[in-house]
């Protein structure tokens, strides 16, 4: 039986839970949200959702951690969401608050893989994983696939498919690797329009919310169907890339016992980004705890 939850029943939680009910196969998901009502509506809506696809997933809502229990993977998204004008780091005391009252309760759950959603996804992956007490395999952040879809998108647009990356931080010192030869095309340019796409929707409609409950869904998709697909996500490091205690975008194998982190041959300006990039993080992090 595959059973999957979610805590946050707000636009990236729902549209999360709706991304999975398309891609995987489920006998059962909960929401849990502070709003009881929100929980139990999305609960509603999305059971007949799942009837009209030909899925007899059951579906329930409601603000009771226990019913998370037995869950193979749940997702995090509730926090704080980012608004015009906000940096994702702008988010953090708040955000640390949540998820660590989150963590606490869900602590009595200790098979479940967690995927972090909550901005700053670094940083909340970070203290999930302290909070826990969880292998590190199994707590994962969304954040860097998130910015490799949008850079992917902007390949795209010039007719190319790479398997380049976005790793680093979910934000500002994000960074490539695996870059191609690109006749014509600066990565510069693609890199800033990567980093500002996220601003630009939120400037537009107010909250990014298809892109980032897509790569949920992936991360899950892998966890449940055992893929060992490669995707980048934040993950606590213990040596890799000479990084320690901090959670970072990198590569990672994605399986059943959740996240693998895979050491690329970086180069030195590859290596140089991602270290700058953790260690704003790490100040960030200390600046939490003050």
């Amino acid at each position: 039986m595959v059973k999957i939850g979610f805590v946050g029943a707000g636009r990236i939680g729902s549209t999360s839970a709706y991304a999975v009910l398309h891609t995987v196969e489920c006998d059962e998901m909960v929401f849990v949200d502070i709003i009881e009502d929100i929980a139990i509506g999305e609960a509603l809506d999305l059971s007949t959702a799942a009837v009209a696809m030909g899925k007899d997933t059951i579906i329930n809502g409601g603000t009771d951690y226990s019913s998370l229990r037995n869950s193979d993977v749940i997702v995090v998204s509730a926090g704080l969401a980012r608004k015009p004008g906000m940096t994702r780091l702008d988010l953090t005391k708040t955000n640390a608050t949540i998820i660590s009252s989150i963590i606490e309760q869900l602590n009595i759950f200790p098979g479940a893989i967690l995927v972090l959603a909550t901005n700053p996804v670094d940083v909340m992956t970070y203290l999930a994983f302290k909070a826990s007490h969880k292998p590190r395999n199994e707590v994962i952040g969304m954040g860097s696939s998130h910015d490799t879809a949008r850079l992917r998108e902007q390949l795209l647009r010039h007719g190319v498919r790479s398997n380049t990356m976005m790793i680093g931080e979910h934000g500002d010192s994000m960074s490539l690797i695996q870059k191609i030869d690109l006749d014509g095309i600066s990565w510069d340019t693609l890199t800033k329009a990567t980093k500002e796409r996220g601003m630009e929707v939120i400037e537009r409609k107010a909250a990014t919310y298809y892109a980032p409950a897509s790569c949920i869904a992936e991360i899950v998709k892998a966890i449940i169907n055992d893929e060992n697909a490669i995707i980048p996500v934040s993950v606590f490091l213990e040596g890799e890339y000479g990084l320690n205690d901090v959670a970072i975008g990198v590569p990672a194998i994605i399986g059943k016992r959740g996240a693998k982190v895979v050491e690329y041959a970086l180069d030195d300006e590859e290596l140089t980004k991602l270290r700058e990039s953790a260690n704003m993080l790490k100040k960030i992090l200390k600046d939490v705890s003050n």
